[in-house]
């Protein structure tokens, strides 16, 4: 490794305490390791936020004046639109329907005003940015990013490392593609240096998926920050204190992540335990189809919404988990399940889960599979001696997994590509 520490400079679309998923927390967790290892990092965000205590230096792409880069009235992010890493295309101009065009400030005369656009637009300014800064490597993070990531190294020369934390194929499945995405992914396998993906299974739905070259692509196993989970539960729920046993689901609401699969098992649960109680933490698309189901499905008085959670309430409901579930239909990694054994909460997990090739210690099922979902969720809930040894051993597993051994196996793929 160089003496001179490397420089970075790093392109995201979201960063804790503003995230709404595990993207941002992969990101900052990543960064975090990079750091701690010499490496000085420059990270990117489209939209000024708070990042109080970030490990690396930020820049907002917002702050950008349009006038450096862009004809008259012309801005280069829309610092009022909903700018998500898991927004659809669809999603995306519902938002703006519903905000209505008095709250939507930009008036765009040259890029197109949709999620493509803010995309676009990023990308544009990526490249200004990348022309003011000095760095060794470029790396961004999924396609939002990527064609600000482009732009850096066209304008730098410098390698791009492209880290796909989940593909479009993984967010929609076959059925709802969105072919422009898929575009802009595939332009990233043939363009970029060097792929990091976040597991094997995701390595090989992007060979599969994309026609991507193998060889230029590197695992690098996403982790967790032991010590947000480390200790007792500050407060336990009131339904824990009631003697209901909790089944968690943590995760967006929405088709990737299965909460439909999830509430078809919890049903036969339900009727053969009537302690059962069934928690979904998260929001999205789905939300209010699932209330509606639930209600269908007489289990109005036996599930929870609890809405988008994180920091100490987060870490209190997994600790308050006699089992997590999680039963997404494609999952790169599954950085929640990490979140949960670190809690000192068994886990059910999917079969088509990255995390689910990691972790041994686990029960697992296909996730269209919901009798075998829910005989499993009542195995763990009727034997404790099956909890108790899922949970001791699932916490001693997951201390394998820490974002400084991830961050090496990022700055060894920066050396490859800066010596090829």
């Amino acid at each position: 490794m160089q003496s001179v520490p490397i420089k970075i400079l790093m392109f995201g679309w979201e960063f804790p305490p503003h995230n709404s998923g595990g993207l941002g927390v992969a990101c900052q967790g990543l960064a975090g390791g990079l750091a701690s290892l010499g490496a000085k990092i420059t990270f990117v965000l489209p939209k000024k936020n708070d990042c109080a205590g970030a490990s690396c230096r930020m820049i907002f792409a917002d702050e950008w004046t349009g006038k450096k880069i862009f004809p008259a009235g012309v801005e280069a992010i829309a610092v009022d639109s909903p700018l998500s890493p898991y927004l659809t295309a669809a999603s995306y101009q519902r938002k703006i329907a519903k905000w209505g065009e008095k709250n939507f400030k930009p008036q765009f005369s040259v890029w197109r005003r949709d999620l493509m656009g803010e995309v676009m637009r990023y990308g544009q300014i990526g490249g200004a940015i990348a022309a003011a800064e000095k760095f060794d490597v470029v790396h961004c993070h999924d396609w939002l990013s990527l064609p600000a990531g482009l732009a850096a190294k066209k304008v730098s020369k410098k390698p791009l490392v492209f880290h796909v934390h989940a593909t479009e194929y993984d967010r929609v499945g076959p059925a709802g593609l969105n072919r422009e995405i898929c575009s802009v992914e595939r332009l990233g396998f043939e363009n970029a240096d060097a792929v990091a993906a976040v597991s094997a299974y995701t390595k090989r739905r992007i060979v599969n998926d994309y026609g991507a070259a193998p060889g230029k692509i590197v695992v690098v196993p996403n982790a967790v920050n032991h010590s947000e989970y480390a200790g007792p539960a500050d407060h336990l729920l009131k339904l824990k204190k009631s003697g209901k046993k909790i089944v968690l689901f943590v995760g967006r609401l929405t088709f990737q992540k299965g909460p439909d699969y999830f509430l078809r098992a919890a049903r036969a649960v339900a009727a053969a335990d009537k302690s059962a109680m069934f928690v979904f933490s998260g929001a999205g698309d789905m939300e209010r189809w699932l209330i509606e189901e639930a209600a269908r499905l007489g289990l109005a008085d036996r599930v929870v919404f609890a809405g988008f959670l994180r920091g100490r309430n987060l870490a209190a409901l997994y600790k308050a988990a006699d089992l997590y579930v999680m039963p997404s239909v494609s999952e790169p990694f599954g950085l929640t399940s990490l979140e949960a054994l670190a809690s000192g909460a068994p886990i059910l997990i999917s079969r088509q889960s990255g995390v689910g090739e990691m972790v041994a210690h686990c029960l697992k099922c296909d996730f269209w599979d919901t009798g075998q979902m829910a005989a499993k969720m009542l195995a763990a809930l009727r034997y404790p001696e099956v909890r108790e040894e899922l949970r001791q051993n699932g916490l001693a597993e997951v201390k394998k997994f820490n974002w400084v051994d991830s961050a090496r196996k990022c700055l060894n793929i920066y050396q490859s590509v800066m010596t090829a």
